[in-house]
């Protein structure tokens, strides 16, 4: 692990990579860094407003509102179509970050190969739409067991399965994929993981100060940041390949 490109040198390359086509960036994450921004804008919104509801009622007024009749609350209770709606928006979701995640990939190996608008999109051309969809629908069966024994093994499950789609695409450009099961990449994943979804995690915290930047900005930092996130996850996968693919995946890497 000592070789392992350090976390300052990710977000180097990441920023390299985007000097002088940080409008670039930005056209590719547009769809992700709208969703963000629209979000953030309304949670701060909200906070401003009860804050100065808040400060401004009687507290005794505020004990008298609160206590709603426990009918209320089964009533709304979560439903199917709730949740078939999220996982459908986690489907959606997935398939846009993944075109990201993509173009971006190109893009730090060949800096000519600058992602456009259409980078979101291209998971849902016939070059990239079954496999996304398999390798989706295999790790939320998967994540959804395993959050049934514990939350913890979930997590440890979701780093582990992290960098499927990228190997998928690593085994498509090699005209590998016919070798492969969807599933399979999910284990690949699983190998090249081993021993670095610590460090995976400590490169997302050390994100953590941007992104709360970003959501006390109303949404306006997201413009920035998820490009920039985007593109230093991608970089730890290019350097994770780069030092472990040939031993832990040959199958693709060799």
């Amino acid at each position: 692990m000592n070789d392992f490109t350090s976390i300052k040198a990710l977000k180097k390359r990441t920023l390299d990579t985007y000097q002088g086509n940080w409008m670039a960036a930005i056209k590719a994450n547009i769809l992700p860094i709208i969703s963000a921004a629209f979000t953030s804008f309304m949670i701060m919104t909200f906070i401003g407003i009860a804050v100065v509801v808040f400060t401004q009622t009687d507290p005794a007024a505020l004990r008298q509102a609160t206590n709603y009749d426990q009918a209320a609350s089964v009533n709304s209770a979560y439903s199917g179509t709730g949740m078939a709606r999220d996982f459908l928006s986690m489907a959606i979701a997935t398939f846009f970050m993944v075109g990201i995640q993509y173009g971006t990939l190109d893009w730090l190996r060949n800096r000519t190969r600058i992602p456009s608008w259409g980078a979101p999109f291209q998971t849902f051309t016939r070059k990239y739409f079954t496999s996304t969809l398999a390798i989706f629908l295999f790790e939320f069966i998967f994540l959804t067991l395993w959050s049934f024994l514990f939350v913890i093994p979930a997590i440890i499950k979701f780093y582990s399965y992290s960098q499927s789609y990228l190997l998928y695409k690593d085994a498509q450009e090699r005209q590998l994929t016919d070798q492969f099961e969807f599933v399979t990449f999910i284990t690949f994943s699983r190998r090249l993981m081993n021993g670095y979804k610590a460090r995976f995690l400590l490169l997302q915290l050390s994100l953590l100060g941007w992104f709360i930047l970003s959501v006390l900005t109303f949404g306006i930092g997201f413009l920035w940041y998820i490009p920039y996130r985007n593109g230093v996850y991608t970089a730890f996968y290019e350097d994770l390949v780069g030092k472990r693919g040939k031993q832990v995946v040959p199958e693709i890497f060799a």
